[in-house]
């Protein structure tokens, strides 16, 4: 890029790409499935997804697309399904596909719909085939003593999220994009909305241009710790996408034993996945995962 001075000046900038390369273990049971992952932070707003890098995401449908959030969950069980296995919404044909239809959905009893606090829940649905052929795999919780968002951490943000705040349209192939964790107590995080600092964080980039956005909401904010990847958070709300100043705002997932009362009755009978049920955002489509207990 060059920039004109009247002094017949010229200033060359060189844009510097940095690749970060994530190696797991894969004799863990939860948090690796690529053996290696590149995440470079060149491109501002994100970049494509890895095939098959990130085997714990899932796709919240209703008749085939990818939908809206709460009030669509709620109204709409019936005729909801999951759609994992894939990167790419828009090929129906890819081997690895499975579709599971929605059992039950389960909102954590205090959340706030005014302050977006608490907001978690947990859908239960059909089981789905996990095997080594499968391309799926679980997600790490995080121990109870481990804060996986400590201010500054790098962090990994997948969905299928619009790409601009004020393009609508989602984005069919799944991206990802690095972010960081700001302090609880700093002016951006209070900029932002965040109302409650034990159940909330936020995360995104001093200057912006990177965060997660509509349809992203309810997807993984992931961070690598002991070699595998833990959920440090789940997308919740924000003011905008990618402002300056204004870093996106996530449920804290260390809320443990509030997941364990849940899920605990369900274990022998059926696949787990968490999503949160978010309300802020207009239109907003949901992306779940799935996950599993780090022992």
């Amino acid at each position: 890029m060059e920039y004109y001075y009247p002094y017949a000046f010229y200033l060359c900038c060189v844009n510097l790409i940095y690749n970060a390369t994530y190696t797991c273990d894969p004799s863990i049971s939860c948090g690796c499935l690529a053996l290696t992952t590149i995440v470079t932070s060149r491109i501002v707003g994100g970049e494509a997804a890895p095939n098959y890098a990130w085997g714990w995401i899932v796709s919240l449908q209703k008749s085939g697309e990818h939908i809206c959030g709460a009030n669509e969950v709620m109204n709409n069980i019936s005729v909801l399904s999951i759609l994992a296995g894939t990167n790419d919404l828009n090929n129906s044909s890819i081997r690895t596909i499975q579709r599971r239809s929605i059992i039950n959905v389960t909102i954590h009893p205090n959340y706030d719909s005014s302050t977006i606090i608490n907001d978690i829940a947990i859908l239960k649905f059909s089981p789905l085939t996990i095997s080594s052929n499968s391309k799926l795999a679980f997600i790490c919780l995080p121990k109870q003593d481990e804060d996986p968002f400590q201010t500054n951490t790098d962090l990994i943000a997948i969905g299928w999220g619009y790409l601009f705040e004020y393009i609508y349209i989602i984005s069919n192939t799944l991206r990802q994009v690095k972010v960081q964790a700001f302090s609880s107590t700093s002016f951006e995080c209070q900029q932002s909305g965040m109302n409650n600092s034990l159940v909330q964080f936020c995360a995104g980039t001093i200057a912006g241009g990177k965060d997660t956005c509509q349809g992203d909401s309810d997807g993984p904010l992931m961070a690598f710790v002991d070699n595998r990847w833990v959920l440090a958070g789940i997308t919740s709300n924000g003011k905008g996408c990618a402002r300056n100043g204004y870093p996106g705002i996530y449920t804290q997932t260390t809320m443990v034993p509030v997941i364990e009362t849940i899920t605990i009755p369900m274990r022998q009978t059926t696949t787990v996945s968490l999503a949160t049920s978010t309300i802020e955002y207009n239109n907003n489509q949901s992306t779940c995962f799935l996950f599993s207990y780090w022992e």
